[in-house]
């Protein structure tokens, strides 16, 4: 099959290093009297799917990719024939994922923010959040109305530990105060 240069880019290392591992391993395997369990059968599935999914459809690539290597880090799965852990507590950590995962997240920036995009404020979401955030300023006002001018003036202080609307209320008062 031949495939464009194109198709294949740096964010596919992480799952190059896998696919190399587990081939070395079944390698050892064959070779040694090691033998593989459950959690590289799992591993060599999971990152056959991967790979399916890298060269099929990259958001899936990103979702199944991105579940392997944490069930890795975890300790569920694993691609190395003799299994390296480090424990915090009772829970097993795989060193080996836990680099794929930062080379995975380095190289794939891109990939996550199609993914997984950064929410926008719409207009109506900035609309409703200013109502709110005004009302507020109207209910500080209403709660300050009578309070004395210093307290107001401690409060409106930008370095007083009061929320923006109620610091915005005391100036509004204090406006309205020097107007008088």
């Amino acid at each position: 099959m031949y495939l464009n240069q194109h198709m294949i880019k740096k964010e596919i290392i992480p799952l190059l290093i896998c696919i190399l591992l587990l081939l070395y391993s079944i390698g050892i395997t064959l070779l040694t009297d090691y033998v593989l369990n459950y959690k590289h059968y799992l591993a060599i599935v999971l990152t056959g799917v991967s790979t399916i999914f890298y060269f099929k459809n990259k958001k899936m690539f990103v979702y199944v990719f991105g579940l392997t290597l944490i069930l890795g880090i975890i300790n569920l799965i694993d691609i190395y024939y003799s299994n390296i852990t480090f424990s915090i507590g009772s829970i097993n950590f795989n060193p080996i994922f836990l680099v794929l995962l930062i080379i995975y997240l380095a190289l794939n920036k891109k990939q996550l923010n199609e993914v997984f995009p950064e929410k926008k404020l719409t207009e109506q979401d900035l609309t409703d959040k200013n109502r709110e955030s005004e009302k507020l300023i109207k209910s500080y006002q209403r709660k300050f109305q009578s309070k004395p001018e210093s307290e107001l003036k401690s409060i409106a202080d930008k370095n007083s530990g009061y929320t923006e609307e109620a610091k915005t209320a005391a100036k509004r008062i204090l406006k309205i105060k020097d107007r008088s």
